[in-house]
């Protein structure tokens, strides 16, 4: 008991310290002109980047855009006083966003009728809160959800496709960004849907190419498997990594004409090679961009009509993904 009370109690202090280092940030942030301020994007601190999603690659406005969408969406949930306190300090609030932070800090002090030393502590006390919520942010999406944990995202992804196989074959090359320190593994999923007739003891499987080892495979359903991926060296914030993986399944008779990519995080380039049996190709073939999931599954041709080269290839190229959307392409199936 007394070990487990030590522990508990070594674990509080650690997180009061980190916490005390997002206020910290936060006072950073409120000098001069706030987040108005030019030169924002060099004052934002790591523990603010983490709540904030911001990465290395950002561009100031970017930095600045993350920024003031996570600190007001964070600072409503804060009582209306301490709300507006932390919303005047950090230069969100619209009447007071022109001047520098002596005149904001006046501003509020006349708004709740005392003094300016008043007002700061009215500040700090704001701070103090909306830093626990900040630190919480951070901490869960370190830890997020295993679907889709947050603390990486794409910055490209190639893939390539070949039905023309018995047994298709998709080959992922990526290019992931960091977007916490310390990022030492992946998980991965694929799904590929398949006719309720097939057998269900077939599963898909994953070898890595590069750029990391599959440490844990674990089967979600029939069609749907995860595959946890260690990485060679933990990556910092900011930090690029290069990595390839190829996903194997079951017989091309059993899979339904389409392939589609749903990121579930960020994504800022897609692009996709499919080689169809060129001796008995698709009669169609279309784009998918950007349907809600599902949508597709209406097997409804597009508009987006494309045609397949002499080699049974065809070539895509998406930018600037939603999540939650799919992009590809979708195929009516050759006759027999």
């Amino acid at each position: 008991m007394r070990a487990g009370r030590v522990r508990k109690a070594v674990g509080e202090q650690v997180v009061g310290v980190q916490i005390a280092e997002v206020v910290s940030e936060l006072k950073e942030i409120r000098r001069g002109r706030g987040v108005r301020s030019d030169d924002l994007h060099n004052r934002v601190g790591r523990a603010l980047r983490m709540a904030c999603g911001i990465t290395g690659i950002d561009d100031p406005a970017l930095v600045r855009r993350k920024l003031v969408l996570q600190l007001t969406h964070l600072s409503a949930r804060l009582p209306s006083d301490l709300d507006l306190a932390a919303s005047v300090a950090l230069g969100l609030h619209k009447e007071a966003d022109g001047g520098f932070l002596d005149q904001r800090i006046d501003w509020l002090a006349n708004r709740f009728d005392r003094d300016p030393r008043t007002a700061r502590r009215r500040v700090d006390s704001a701070f103090q809160l909306l830093a626990e919520l900040l630190y919480d942010v951070g901490m869960r999406d370190r830890k997020a959800g295993s679907y889709s944990p947050d603390g990486w995202y794409v910055e490209s992804l190639r893939a390539a496709l070949r039905l023309d196989l018995d047994t298709p074959t998709l080959t992922e090359q990526r290019q992931i960004v960091a977007a916490v320190d310390e990022l030492d593994e992946l998980i991965l999923s694929l799904s590929a849907p398949r006719d309720r007739g097939a057998p269900d003891d077939s599963v898909i499987r994953a070898e890595i190419a590069y750029g990391g080892e599959i440490v844990e495979e674990q089967r979600v359903s029939s069609s749907h498997t995860r595959f946890v991926v260690r990485l060679p060296s933990p990556l910092s914030l900011g930090q690029r990594h290069d990595y390839s993986i190829k996903f194997t399944s079951y017989p091309r008779s059993w899979m339904r004409p389409y392939y589609v990519f749903t990121p579930l995080r960020r994504c800022e380039e897609f692009s996709v090679r499919v080689r169809f049996d060129p001796t008995n190709p698709p009669p169609r073939v279309w784009r998918i961009n950007g349907l809600p999931a599902k949508a597709y599954e209406d097997f409804e041709p597009g508009a987006d009509l494309l045609n397949i080269d002499r080699v049974g290839d065809i070539a895509l190229e998406f930018h600037d993904l939603q999540q939650g959307l799919s992009y590809g392409l979708q195929w009516q199936e050759p006759e027999a």
